[in-house]
């Protein structure tokens, strides 16, 4: 009789979440001890394994417990699924994050357990952006088994479509949403015996032929059961045997595959999840945005001046970051010590990093001459585009004062601004310039208080004062206000939630009740800002007199079609979420967001149990009507709510009730002071030909500094390594390949959905080749002359080159 039911286990086990890792290793360890004697004892069980940093270090600790994880996946009863080093956060890392997440996991896989996975697995991540498919599919999968779709999907069995068109067939239970038509998938979350009864029971009425997938998981501390064999003898009896089996994620997939039926499509950006975690604990999501752009920083200038012996350095760091950005560590949602072990990470990654980038750009080996009276600083711009942006140096006992900034024979502007001396630096597209610094007295200019305040460059005008915050925002191009009246720029609103899920309670309590003060500074060569001043009273539920001081700095520099918008917080709120709202004067409907390797326009939402109506911005939203547009561009605090013309971002949340065991302490309220950087960006006609995408950039990607006293670096300059055009094809990576040929690895996507004409320039480049996301040899020759290389990019193609050097 034909196979009809196909019956696996699954333990999902964290890296971290109520428990830190080290607690978390013991639980795996007792765990495999368990599935391993099922599957001794019972010859016909099969069960799922996932994530790779479990064996990775499994492999250290338990070499025997390894040994026979492998034994039992070479008879194909054991199975990995996804090979991911771990299933991680897919929303809000960089895109080179969850590919490097996937490559060094796969790559563990082969080497250590000597298999390919086959299918793909995002079990409990929260959220799936739109990029997904087209990136499983660079990596050869076909198939994904999920289980969160942002509640909103009603099918077992569908195509998830990208946004470039790549189709990928997912099994999954969306497991927040009202009703699944369960057409071939009967999963459940089980805790004892009888939840177990429960699916089977449920699975065996099944109407219709199959296959019909059966999977009862449980999770960390609730360990896997043989129950599910009552059930497959109980459905065998009766002169039915054969007809239930045990089976493999992969050989069901094959049976489903055989059953030949046009699947649903639905679109790929199956979000949101627990939006609560956007803000919550938000100094995860701020440090992660400087760590790994730091950690690519390194790979591609150590990729650039080939570096010798840093590969095993920065793998460290990747496998670090894997648990990082860990769904259930990388959100917040976890208690404070999980908080602490999490910091520490950020911070060992962020050693690595700045250790090879040292190396890499010969800080230690540099030659220098003697220079009296003096300082150089060479500055590298890491982006392939000239670039004028800002150089920030802390004044110390050595650079106790500076008269005058050099390049070559020009004078260069420059301030000093909170004891930091600032200049504005051009450098060429990934490249450096060298800077003297000849020393001297300067002093740093002082705010007087005013009513109103205006400051304007170039390209923007801003006028501000006490009762409306922001009065107007002018973009001078057309002389439209864009902004007129702010208020609520900042708002508080009672929140009775958990560290996962928003409860909102009462109206959103504008920053208009603060007693407001304005202080304006003198103009200066680098441009021109304002302070604003708050202290929000007491209010009822959330806080006594002065829990939210808040100060927003406004600075518009010469030359930069943008307005930087700083927040200094000091935050002691209970039971609230603390937001920043800009509105507009723009009607819209919905909004263009950032996500990785892209961008995704997007309708407001309808409040979901465990959403409350942001989406995941990774490093911009913007909104725009026929003529004008305005751009946000965040530094980690990425949450955005687009409504009526405002958008609004949380930026502190403190949980206001318990959640699985976690309790809330003054780290999980956020307690302390806090700064947040955002950019402003105005422009007219399309988002993607104006200068919306570099700003977000170079807004994320400072210039690398490094200064030298008393003493001259011989070379003065780095010529331009790379150039790229257009500017909505963006650099995503500049990597040496993982099967150690001496080439340079590129790779690059069309974020705005234009086809698109791209000119990549390589210093030395000889030959270029197609790759994908696994690094294969595809013998697709690109044309490469002089270095230019020139190539066609479909919307949202994610593209990866391989590049021979002179």
């Amino acid at each position: 009789m034909e196979q009809k039911y196909w019956v696996v286990g699954n333990t999902h086990v964290d890296l971290a979440w109520k428990k830190n890792r080290k607690e978390m290793e013991e639980v795996l360890d007792t765990l495999l001890v368990k599935v391993l004697d099922m599957l001794d004892s019972h010859p016909a069980f099969t069960y799922t394994i996932e994530q790779a940093a479990h064996y990775r270090l499994l492999k250290k600790r338990r070499p025997d417990l390894l040994a026979r994880v492998k034994h039992y996946i070479h008879e194909g009863r054991l199975e990995m699924m996804g090979g991911m080093a771990s299933t991680l956060e897919t929303n809000f890392p960089n895109g080179e994050s969850f590919v490097r997440n996937q490559l060094i996991g796969m790559r563990w896989v082969k080497e250590n357990l000597e298999v390919d996975v086959q299918t793909a697995w995002l079990i409990d991540t929260f959220g799936i952006h739109a990029q997904i498919p087209q990136i499983l599919k660079q990596f050869g999968f076909t198939r994904l088994m999920a289980n969160r779709f942002g509640g909103q999907v009603n099918e077992d069995v569908f195509y998830s479509k990208g946004i470039d068109g790549t189709e990928l067939l997912i099994m999954g239970m969306d497991v927040y949403s009202p009703y699944v038509k369960q057409s071939h998938l009967y999963w459940d979350f089980v805790r004892d015996w009888s939840e177990v009864d429960k699916l089977f029971v449920k699975a065996a009425n099944h109407r219709g032929d199959g296959p019909v997938l059966i999977t009862g998981q449980t999770e960390n501390e609730l360990l896997p059961t043989m129950r599910p064999d009552y059930h497959v003898q109980l459905g065998n009896a009766e002169g039915q045997d054969g007809l239930w089996k045990y089976s493999t994620y992969s050989d069901f997939f094959h049976a489903l595959d055989a059953f030949n039926t046009e699947w649903p499509v639905i679109h790929g950006d199956l979000n949101p999840e627990f939006t609560g975690t956007f803000s919550q604990r938000i100094a995860i999501r701020l440090r992660n945005r400087q760590v790994e752009t730091k950690l690519l920083q390194a790979e591609k200038w150590a990729s650039l001046a080939q570096l010798k012996d840093w590969q095993s350095e920065l793998d460290e760091a990747w496998w670090e970051l894997a648990y990082i950005q860990f769904h259930d560590v990388f959100t917040g949602s976890h208690p404070t010590k999980v908080f602490v072990d999490l910091i520490k990470s950020l911070d060992d990654v962020e050693r690595i990093a700045e250790g090879v980038l040292h190396r890499a750009l010969n800080i230690q080996r540099s030659k220098t001459v003697a220079i009296e009276g003096k300082s150089a600083v060479q500055v590298y711009n890491g982006l392939p585009w000239e670039r004028k942006d800002l150089v920030t140096l802390t004044l110390d006992e050595q650079l106790a004062g500076i008269k005058r900034i050099t390049r070559g024979e020009e004078s260069i502007p420059f301030d000093i601004k909170n004891g930091q001396i600032r200049f504005m630096a051009e450098t060429p597209s990934m490249g450096s310039s060298q800077f003297i610094l000849d020393y001297g007295g300067t002093e740093e200019a002082v705010g007087i208080m005013v009513s109103e305040g205006i400051i304007e460059n170039e390209f923007i005008r801003l006028e501000c004062d006490a009762k409306h915050l922001i009065r107007r925002l002018i973009w001078k191009q057309t002389g439209v206000a864009l902004i007129e009246g702010a208020p609520g720029l900042l708002s508080v609103q009672r929140d009775k939630g958990s560290f996962q899920i928003e409860d909102l309670d009462g109206e959103q309590i504008s920053a208009s009740i603060c007693s407001i003060e304005l202080i304006q500074f003198p103009a200066t060569a680098l441009g021109q800002r304002l302070v604003i001043r708050g202290t929000f009273p007491e209010l009822a539920g959330i806080g006594a007199e002065g829990f939210l001081k808040w100060e927003a700095e406004f600075e518009l520099l010469q030359g930069k079609p943008a307005l930087d918008l700083n927040f200094k917080v000091s935050w002691q709120g209970e039971g609230s979420r603390l937001r920043f709202n800009l509105p507009t004067k723009l009607s819209n409907s919905g909004a263009t967001y950032e996500i990785p390797f892209g961008t995704v326009h997007r309708q407001p939402y309808r409040v979901r149990g465990t959403a409350q109506g942001e989406w995941p911005a990774h490093r911009y939203v913007l909104i725009e009507d026929q003529e004008h547009g305005i751009a946000l561009i965040n530094t980690g605090a990425a949450g955005v709510e687009v409504t009526g013309g405002t958008l609004s971002t949380t930026i502190l949340r403190a949980p206001g009730t318990e959640y699985a065991g976690m309790v809330i302490d003054d780290t999980s309220s956020q307690h302390g002071n806090h700064t947040f950087a955002f950019v402003i960006a105005p422009y007219t006609g399309t988002w993607y030909e104006s200068s919306v995408v570099q700003l977000a950039q170079e807004t994320n990607e400072k210039l690398t500094s490094f200064l030298y006293h008393h003493e001259l670096p011989e070379q003065a300059s780095v010529p331009s390594w790379m150039t790229l055009s257009p500017s909505h094809v963006v650099l995503s990576a500049v990597k040496t390949p993982e099967d150690g040929a001496d080439e340079l690895l590129i790779r690059l996507f069309e974020t705005a959905g234009v086809p698109a004409n791209a000119t990549l320039w390589v210093h030395g480049a000889k030959q270029a080749f197609r790759s994908n996301l696994k690094e294969d040899w595809i013998h697709e020759e690109v044309s490469c002359n002089d270095g230019s290389i020139v190539f066609k990019l479909q919307p949202f193609e994610i593209v990866t080159v391989r590049i021979r050097m002179r």
